[in-house]
């Protein structure tokens, strides 16, 4: 399957809409109405090689509420091809991260890296809009509160729930045409949101590239987007001392690798650790050390490196711990928790730090494991009926 389906049937009213979102028709028709006034804006750091700051926009309570529903209801019901690969749940049949979109493209000998310029911005209304009313056959007036719902100041948001899924459908009606005539000449193709990959394991035709790159610019051009000509890269496996990389992996060997001083940065990070260890365990900081590490080593293992398992067993011997003062902290905090009434359960916030709760005792079971199991059964007792997040968002 090359072209995304929508298998359930089109939604033909507000009122249908509203009772697939679980929520009053009038409800749905006031939270789209005030979009404008739903989101928070903030600053992500700035990127540590361009020094480009991003501004990402956080829908709001009851905006991302309906965003989640969106999500679950509709664009989880949509199959999407497998050469999609940013931003969709996986399944048991296909997997879709960074390192699922490096292992297509792994023992290639021709490599094309393109980028779509400034992906999420350019997604406009108007290419929202063709998404619901031409993908998913939706009527005009659901088509017309969907965009509201799903787009800030006439594109889509970055860090809206739902954006991912349009990123991905906006080129539902194009793409799969030229992921077939690629593959019909033993090219491979994929898309992780704005990052578009295309390879062969054979030597490619200098005239075929150039015409492929073109292929690509011209489905974007439909869409009113375009390429990042400076990010664009030809890479040939005979040319060593080029950067051979997919999704920031090292795709020369015959599956996915870390590169080599990726790899030394790593097994500086685990010696890091063990150093301050000696010392202090129980900092902030080496709490945040460990767990960046931690972090590393679990690329490592999902690429079956082999250093992984070592460097996974010198973590277990230095697990962060909390001193007496952290302990005693994280006691009142529980105290207080087991006073919050039942009917407050259901709430985001109490779900939130009940969750927290039973992490920091996971790690105070590393000193104080009766104390710790004692307090967790407590806990789950008192917060029987809390939902998981998922749920919260969804029920």
């Amino acid at each position: 399957m090359d072209k995304p389906l929508y298998p359930c049937k089109p939604i033909g009213s507000i009122d249908v809409l509203a009772k697939t979102l679980g929520v009053h028709p009038t409800k749905l028709i006031d939270i789209a109405s005030q979009v404008n006034n739903s989101y928070t804006s903030y600053q992500l750091p700035a990127h540590p090689v361009t020094g480009k700051e991003r501004t990402v926009l956080e829908p709001k309570y009851e905006l991302k509420k309906i965003q989640k529903r969106i999500n679950s209801r509709i664009f989880e019901q949509v199959q999407f091809p497998s050469y999609l690969q940013g931003g969709l749940k996986a399944s048991h049949s296909i997997k879709r991260d960074y390192v699922q979109n490096a292992t297509i493209h792994s023992h290639s000998q021709t490599l094309i890296n393109l980028d779509v310029k400034n992906f999420y911005p350019n997604i406009k209304t108007e290419a929202v809009s063709n998404i619901f009313k031409y993908f998913f056959n939706f009527s005009d007036d659901v088509v017309s509160i969907l965009i509201k719902l799903t787009t800030y100041h006439g594109s889509i948001p970055q860090g809206g729930c739902t954006s991912s899924y349009l990123a991905n459908l906006v080129l539902f009606n194009s793409e799969y045409k030229l992921v077939s005539s690629l593959r019909g000449k033993n090219v491979r193709y994929s898309r992780l949101l704005d990052d578009i990959t295309i390879s062969s394991k054979t030597k490619l035709d200098p005239k075929f590239i150039e015409k492929t790159i073109k292929d690509v610019a011209a489905l974007l051009k439909k869409q009113k987007l375009s390429l990042r000509s400076q990010k664009t890269k030809i890479t040939d496996r005979a040319e060593i001392h080029k950067e051979f990389e997919v999704t920031g992996l090292w795709v020369r060997p015959s599956q996915p690798q870390v590169r080599k001083k990726d790899r030394r940065y790593i097994r500086q990070l685990v010696f890091n650790c063990e150093q301050k260890s000696k010392t202090d365990k129980t900092s902030d900081e080496f709490h945040k050390l460990w767990n960046q590490t931690s972090g590393q080593v679990t690329i490592l293992e999902r690429l079956k490196h082999s250093q992984a398992s070592d460097y996974r067993q010198r973590l277990a011997k230095i697990y962060p711990e909390y001193d007496q003062y952290q302990e005693n902290k994280l006691i009142r905090k529980i105290k207080a928790a087991l006073k919050v009434p039942i009917s407050e359960h259901h709430q985001l916030g109490t779900i939130k730090r009940y969750n927290g709760l039973i992490y920091q005792l996971g790690i105070l079971s590393r000193t104080k494991k009766t104390l710790s199991k004692n307090f967790r059964r407590t806990l789950k007792a008192h917060y029987s009926t809390v939902p998981t997040l998922n749920n919260f968002w969804n029920k």
